[in-house]
């Protein structure tokens, strides 16, 4: 009986290490894609969820909290969670799901 308590709770956790990882698989897939799009990665991170902080046409926002973060660190107030590009007509890039990889045409 331990044996097989022993076997499910290693299951468990595989299942949440795996869980784990997914959010990180799908967290970089965001990040690549708005990288694609013209955003740029700078060297500040978001101070809720650590992620790095992007920038798109002069707006500094967090790819996985959807937040604008502000010049010294912090996030944009909850009154305005769209930020300065909304305000100015622009809008910051966006993941697209289900997309695919981009295939490369030569000649």
């Amino acid at each position: 009986m331990s044996d097989e308590f022993d076997r499910e709770a290693e299951r468990e956790k595989l299942r949440e290490k795996y869980e784990r990882d997914q959010q990180k698989r799908e967290a970089s897939e965001r990040m690549s894609e708005l990288l694609l799009q013209g955003a740029t990665m700078t060297n500040r991170h978001c101070p809720e969820c650590q992620s790095p902080v992007f920038t798109y046409e002069g707006t500094a926002f967090c790819p996985t909290c959807q937040r604008e973060v502000t010049e010294d660190g912090e996030l944009a107030s909850e009154a305005e969670p769209s930020g300065a590009a909304n305000r100015q007509g622009r809008r910051r890039p966006e993941h697209r799901r289900g997309r695919g990889r981009r295939r490369r045409r030569d000649g």
